[in-house]
């Protein structure tokens, strides 16, 4: 398809949050616990490869080996009362913070003669029984600190880190996740995230990226529900689909996740200002160099990221390819849609089709409010090149990119011999002249080139 897709503004924007543990070696247990009325439990060598060496290998690719995950697995401890006193809602908003609190006090007093908790950075709890939603513990996964520890307003700055303190004294109040013993990677990845994340004036850093109030309301939880409450951004971030499907490894992270968890330095980050015409070449955000996103300020202090989604180990389960457009409003509550997707083709349903960009049945062309276009120039191996400036400029910056996409499809079918040598000059001056916004001359230069 061809064409242009537009989006809306929403409203005020408060400032960026920075993750404050996720940079350099972060120390993790992983605690097993079991129940006295729940016999049976896998080897801790499964538990060891499921929450954390594979989850290990997740982090050290995605963040490009800036945070690294070193740990211990011990287990299983015992808990002290049955399955019935400690099970949860599958839901968010409906699970009973004192049942969580029990649970994580409990497993923490069970180890702690052979513990000492302060050698580490994070926790995660694994509870022993398989579970579904509303069956087993209930909720196969979540994050106990920051998050379902509090008791009272999460939202509106009223995040917090808790401290558990065992019967033995020992105080720990790092990040605690729980999770099930047949969790997905991506279930860990996903809540270990907000612990890496941590808080930061009563917000957390890593917020959810699903609707957490929809999630309660979509009916019984599964795969096929996911897209239900999944309605911001889809399968393009972790924070948002905790996995594809049960064979894949868990998707990978959107420019404003990595942003947020200060993977991306700000020399990997253009800022184009509405009104001002600009090229940039955007490297894979998964391959970790170079210029890995473009910011354009948007209405009412949002703004808009742009990022080159492509299928490398760090991104290994995408939807399509491309350029995909973030809208983010800072100011939105955590899993009230802080990033959306601006769609460029809303008609593939679950943002499947999503990346604008310059493949067959791809769009090239996106409108912003504030007077922005954004124009897919052309890609060259896994980088795209793409021309931010304004919607009056953007219909014949496209006009001469597609010609010029056109004339190098059209050389390409050439033998590399010395009478194609000047087409082929011709036509980098075109590109050249393109970029400095030299249509006209650009279009000289595309008018000269002779094709037998």
């Amino acid at each position: 398809m061809s064409g242009c897709a537009a989006v809306g503004g929403v409203r005020d924007a408060g400032p960026p949050l920075r993750a404050q543990a996720a940079l350099g070696v972060q120390r993790v247990l992983v605690l097993a616990v079991s129940f006295p009325d729940v016999p049976s439990v896998p080897a801790l060598g499964r538990v060891k490869d499921r929450m954390l060496d594979r989850v290990a290998a997740y982090y050290a690719e995605a963040s490009w080996g800036k945070t690294q995950l070193r740990g211990d697995v011990r287990g299983w401890y015992r808990l002290p009362r049955p399955l019935a006193e400690y099970e949860v809602s599958p839901y968010n908003i409906q699970v009973d913070r004192r049942r969580v609190r029990r649970l994580v006090e409990d497993a923490f007093s069970a180890a702690e003669t052979e513990v000492a908790f302060e050698r580490y950075d994070h926790v995660i709890v694994v509870v022993g029984v398989t579970t579904r939603p509303g069956v087993g513990y209930g909720m196969i996964a979540y994050s106990a600190n920051p998050g379902m520890l509090t008791v009272g307003v999460f939202r509106y700055g009223g995040a917090r880190m808790e401290t558990v303190v065992t019967r033995g004294g020992q105080r720990f109040s790092g990040g605690i996740i729980v999770v099930a013993q047949n969790a997905h990677p991506g279930h860990v990845v996903h809540d270990l995230a907000h612990a890496l994340g941590g808080v930061v004036g009563g917000r957390r850093p890593i917020p959810d990226l699903y609707d957490t109030v929809l999630q309660g309301k979509v009916g019984p939880l599964s795969a096929a529900s996911f897209p239900k409450f999944t309605v911001f951004i889809g399968p393009w971030d972790v924070m948002s689909r905790h996995f594809a499907t049960w064979q894949q490894p868990p998707p990978g992270m959107s420019s404003f996740t990595r942003l947020r968890m200060g993977w991306i330095g700000s020399d990997q980050v253009e800022e184009v200002s509405p009104g001002a015409t600009r090229p940039v070449t955007l490297s894979p955000l998964a391959g970790g160099k170079g210029t890995l996103a473009v910011r354009v300020p948007g209405r009412w202090g949002t703004h808009y990221l742009l990022e080159n989604r492509q299928p490398l180990p760090g991104d290994p389960v995408l939807p399509a390819a491309g350029l995909v457009i973030l809208h983010v409003d800072e100011s939105r509550e955590d899993g009230d849609g802080i990033v959306r997707v601006v769609d460029a083709n809303p008609s593939v349903p679950d943002f499947g089709a999503a990346p604008f960009g310059v493949r067959p049945g791809q769009t090239p062309s996106a409108r912003l409010p504030g007077e922005v276009a954004v124009e897919v120039l052309w890609q060259h191996g896994a980088d795209l090149t793409v021309m931010v400036t304004t919607p009056s400029r953007g219909a014949e910056v496209q006009a001469v990119a597609t010609r010029i996409r056109g004339t190098d499809r059209s050389l390409r079918q050439l033998p590399d011999a010395p009478v194609h040598a000047r087409a082929r000059a011709d036509l980098a001056a075109a590109r050249d002249l393109l970029l400095q916004m030299k249509l006209a001359d650009a279009r000289a230069r595309l008018d000269a080139i002779q094709q037998p």
